[in-house]
């Protein structure tokens, strides 16, 4: 006679069941949104030192993938959600979040490879298109295989025959795994003191002189000026200078970089202007201070549209806001940037320009954390003043706006005693 146990039975139905499918995989539910979000930056070629292609170099970052998103390390983004509305704006959902959390505490599954979405095609080249006018740096740049690379310019003796408009321009990297980031300035003429490559270059002052045509931070692609019906203008005469960051990574290498130009079809009725106009260079950070504080501020000459800001600081760097103070005594904070962090040098665009009557104030508070606390300072028991190279500090307020065509920029934006903000003379 047979005798079977229900525990036996119930043993040999579980042994031959197919295994449960996760509910959570690699190409159906990961993959997307690492196609959205990730990316453009981690893939063969760009800034991130890993791939997420394919399931097989994403696997082994799972548990990685999920710290960095649980403590809102990536996507790198660091504006105040409740500030402000960006059309750059790089975060994920909660729903984005909780798919690669349980992923990675499911086990990481694979998945089946039918529920893969299209690959996404990235630009290959110019994402601006093709450029009419290319500059290029005249050298290769040697970057050490150790050691901190001082901050530096090198110029190009364009001379362009004539006044141009430009309508986008773009940065690109000829070593990205060494270009921290990069900008590229229009130099108005007859304004030259001397630069990395020997040749006869502009100040290096955060672009008080000159306008930034365009710059480069990793993820960021090429820059269209063409907001409303503006464009850039490069006046005839002017050259460009690449101010550079560079990092070493262990090997002995070189850049040669590049950028792009492309010109607007016609002439337009305002002009898009970058500038470093809202910046400090009279502080000194005492030894030690877990919070040091500087305000800074300039006056609007005239009004204008602004469309983009992005803060500055070094490693020292805590946090920056920016807010304006209108003619009204009613005041708006427009950025808010509660936690800075060096090693991504974000910008913030505007979904839409910000009208800023003359007379508005614009002004700056920023925090600097000199203190052992914090992990990046390079010496606590320093008084740390304003300077260019990483171990000095600053506080500089990039922003972009848009002004009638007529409007000479250098005269658009004075102090709080009157004094004009910007100048065409080397200091």
């Amino acid at each position: 006679m047979w005798r079977i146990s229900v525990a036996s039975l119930m043993v040999g139905i579980a042994s031959n069941a197919a295994p449960p499918t996760p509910s959570v995989t690699f190409y159906k539910d990961v993959l997307p949104v690492l196609q959205k979000q990730c990316q453009s930056c981690h893939r063969p070629g760009e800034v991130a030192p890993m791939s997420f292609l394919t399931y097989k170099e994403t696997r082994p970052w799972a548990s990685a993938i999920k710290s960095a998103v649980v403590t809102n390390k990536m996507p790198p983004w660091f504006a105040d959600t409740s500030v402000g509305h960006f059309s750059n704006e790089r975060r994920l959902t909660d729903t984005e979040r909780a798919t690669l959390v349980a992923w990675a505490e499911s086990g990481a599954a694979e998945g089946d490879a039918k529920d893969r979405p299209s690959p996404v095609e990235f630009a290959d080249g110019w994402t601006i298109g093709k450029p009419d006018i290319v500059v290029e740096m005249p050298n290769d740049i040697p970057i050490p295989a150790t050691g901190i690379v001082n901050i530096n310019s090198v110029f190009v003796k364009v001379n362009f025959p004539k006044d141009l408009w430009v309508q986008a321009a773009e940065i690109r990297p000829g070593n990205r795994q060494v270009v921290h980031h990069m900008k590229a300035w229009v130099q108005y003429p007859d304004r030259t003191v001397r630069a990395l490559n020997g040749a006869d270059a502009p100040m290096t002052d955060g672009g008080r002189s000159r306008d930034m045509l365009c710059k480069y931070n990793p993820g960021l692609a090429g820059q269209n000026f063409t907001v409303g019906d503006a464009a850039k203008f490069i006046p005839a005469g002017s050259d460009i200078v690449f101010e550079t960051h560079y990092t070493s990574n262990g090997k002995a290498t070189t850049d040669r970089s590049k950028v792009g130009i492309v010109l607007a079809k016609a002439p337009p009725k305002q002009r898009f202007f970058t500038t470093g106009a809202l910046s400090n260079h009279t502080f000194t950070i005492p030894a030690g201070d877990p919070n040091y504080e500087l305000k800074t501020e300039i006056v609007l000459s005239q009004p204008v549209q602004l469309t983009w800001l992005q803060p500055h600081m070094h490693m020292r760097g805590k946090s920056y806001q920016v807010r304006a103070i209108y003619p009204t005594g009613e005041s708006e904070i427009l950025l808010k940037v509660p936690r800075y962090d060096y090693n991504w040098q974000v910008g913030y665009e505007f979904a839409k320009p910000v009208p800023l009557p003359k007379g508005t104030r614009l002004e700056s508070i920023a925090h600097f954390d000199n203190s052992v606390n914090n992990p990046a300072n390079p010496d606590p028991t320093r008084d740390v003043p304003y300077g260019a190279q990483t171990w000095d500090e600053m506080s500089v307020g990039f922003f972009s706006v848009v002004v009638d065509v007529n409007t000479d920029p250098l005269l658009l934006f004075h102090d709080k005693n009157g004094r004009v903000a910007l100048t065409d003379k080397v200091e």
